[in-house]
């Protein structure tokens, strides 16, 4: 009984995969190309099956408290509020998304933790609301082929963080707008980051760039 339970619980998530996949592949077909997921469907990217298996992001990330963080891209937050209370004592983490109903979502779940070192701000991945070199470290899940021309926000990255800052960004193959691994590494090395690290296998991957101190 057990073990019919457990294939059924294995059959009805593949199901449950692929509806999804299908689902935002049509909203790709209709919007084209390097589109933001429409805030209307942000349950699909904070679904509890997906916080489980992406669970590890964050320790690929290396957060450390302290640091000043961007996130750009959270979505509805499904890492922003793990990621902040990462940086306590006296860090702070900066959500950037271009989607203001993203936002807002945001800000309700950063009030309901009680969290005080979360900024958030409606930009551009293109023009981001932060001083050159202000930040220590930039990730994003799932977003670097949703933004239309990669490498200039890429270079927008660049400009915001440190000498020696880490850039991180995580892709799972789910998602239609998924890239390899070469191809996100070369938008990253054209921007002038430095490959740093690589974490996961190719159903997720994160990979972690250095912005050299020269």
């Amino acid at each position: 009984m057990k073990k019919t339970l457990q294939i059924v619980g294995l059959v009805a998530l593949g199901i449950l995969f692929f509806w999804l996949f299908g689902l935002k592949l049509i909203i790709k077909l209709f919007k084209g190309r390097s589109m933001p997921c429409p805030s209307s469907l942000s349950w699909l990217v904070d679904l509890p099956i997906r916080r489980r298996y992406m669970r590890p992001v964050l320790d690929r990330v290396g957060i450390r408290p302290g640091e000043t963080v961007l996130e750009l891209g959270p979505g509805p937050g499904m890492f922003t509020i793990d990621a902040a209370r990462r940086l306590a004592p006296g860090g702070k983490l900066i959500a950037v998304d271009i989607q203001p109903e993203m936002i807002a979502q945001v800000k309700e779940r950063v009030h309901k933790a009680g969290l005080t070192n979360v900024e958030t701000h409606v930009a551009s991945a293109y023009e981001l609301p932060l001083e050159d070199a202000s930040v220590d470290r930039a990730f994003l899940v799932t977003v670097l082929p949703e933004i239309p021309d990669p490498v200039r926000g890429l270079r927008e990255i660049y400009r915001v963080l440190k000498p020696g800052g880490i850039f991180s960004t995580t892709e799972e193959f789910l998602d239609p707008d998924y890239p390899r691994r070469k191809t996100t590494i070369a938008w990253a090395e054209t921007a002038g980051f430095q490959q740093a690290e690589c974490y996961g296998n190719g159903l997720v991957y994160t990979l972690n760039f250095r912005k050299p101190t020269r």
